[in-house]
């Protein structure tokens, strides 16, 4: 039975540093010493658990930035019909610089995927 209570201990341990605690507070939290925290993060198969920790939470974050872009896009159109020139300026900029910046990231992913399937098809044709 205490296996399964280090297991949790550690899963426990590995989601306070995912979520960028300290070694210190995340020692303190997990109920053990630091130098068991160093000694853990020593092991690879850890330091993945908290790699999968923090794509999870990352993951997370992005859906509901994702699930707001929308919203917010709606909000800065609406300031762009202020009556006060300065609010509708700052709209617009935003707007523009956001735009080409969200057209430049996908097409930058478009243009990084062909290079992975172009070089993925090089590969199987050498192998």
């Amino acid at each position: 039975m205490e296996h399964n209570g280090t297991l949790e201990k550690d899963s426990f341990l590995a989601l306070a540093l995912a979520s960028g605690v300290s070694v210190a507070d995340a020692a303190a939290q997990a109920d053990v010493g630091r130098t068991t925290v160093y000694r853990k993060l020593e092991n690879p198969e850890f330091r993945r658990q908290i790699a999968e920790f923090r794509d999870r939470l990352i993951a997370t974050a992005l859906g509901r930035i994702a699930d707001s872009l929308t919203r917010s896009a709606d909000v800065l159109t609406q300031m762009l019909d202020s009556p006060k020139e300065h609010i509708r300026i700052r709209a617009a900029r935003a707007l523009f610089t956001l735009g080409i910046r969200l057209r430049d990231s996908v097409d930058l992913t478009a243009r990084l995927r062909e290079v992975e399937i172009e070089l993925a098809r090089k590969q199987g044709a050498q192998s």
